[in-house]
């Protein structure tokens, strides 16, 4: 269910590195790579583990940009457990197996992880692109094989380390002044879709810290196929009257 949710701490490597956050003409001619789309689809393998609590399903997911994400999780044999939709303030979950939803708003779900978490954060992993647009207000710093940009927004500070090659979102990973918590994500498996380049793994472990025990969460994506659609999609979603709320 929270399969997407974020954030971590990530410190600069010095080594061989040149920083370029002063370069203005630099600024302005290194730009990372995103896929232009209205509609996107794709059908993905999932793993999560939390503990000892652990979730593997295939995932049918769509996206209307910058408005709405819709998932569908089949655990096996084909049979749906769980459907669910975010849209810019909200994720909403139905859990199939239990006759049961949840019902979560991004304010609930940042007090409850101590990051402020957003619709576009969600959108941005599942495509590959940065959580937070390039702005010129970003310090970029040159190594051998990467770009690595630094953003901070308030007291996040986010890193992200862009491929010579791709010039795409390769590593991401981010951090506060208040949270422990951390974050590492990963992407891998660049290939082709259609003319734009795009990272087929991600790859994500996040430590956490709940009454002063420190917890981690592992998940692993793997998109056996992504699409950008032509036409519309539909997101079909509606919440059984006999179903409780979690």
């Amino acid at each position: 269910m929270l399969f997407l949710i974020v954030f971590s701490a990530f410190f600069l490597e010095s080594c061989k590195s040149t920083f370029l956050g002063t370069n203005t003409r630099v600024k302005e001619e290194f730009q990372v790579a995103e896929i232009p789309f209205e509609y996107f689809s794709t059908k993905t393998k999932f793993k999560f583990k939390d503990g000892e609590s652990k979730t593997k399903a295939t995932a049918d997911i769509r996206v209307k940009k910058d408005s709405l994400i819709w998932f569908r999780l089949t655990p096996g044999l084909g049979i749906e457990g769980a459907r669910g939709i975010i849209t810019q303030d909200s994720l909403i979950m139905i859990d199939r197996v239990n006759k049961s939803y949840y019902a979560f708003s991004f304010q609930g779900l940042s007090e409850k992880f101590n990051f402020e978490l957003n619709y576009d954060l969600f959108q941005s992993v599942l495509i590959g692109d940065m959580p937070i647009a390039q702005s010129a207000e970003d310090d970029i710093v040159a190594q051998a094989n990467q770009f690595t940009i630094v953003q901070r927004i308030g007291e996040l500070t986010l890193m992200n380390q862009i491929g010579n090659k791709t010039k795409k979102l390769e590593k991401l990973t981010a951090s506060t002044v208040k949270s422990k918590n951390t974050l590492e994500l990963k992407y891998t498996d660049f290939n082709m879709l259609e003319q734009f380049v795009f990272a087929f793994k991600a790859d994500m472990v996040l430590q956490y810290f709940k009454d002063n025990k420190k917890g981690e969460i592992t998940i692993d994506i793997e998109h056996n196929r992504a699409r950008i659609e032509n036409e519309p999609l539909t997101f079909p979603f509606s919440i059984p009257e006999s179903y409780e709320r979690k």
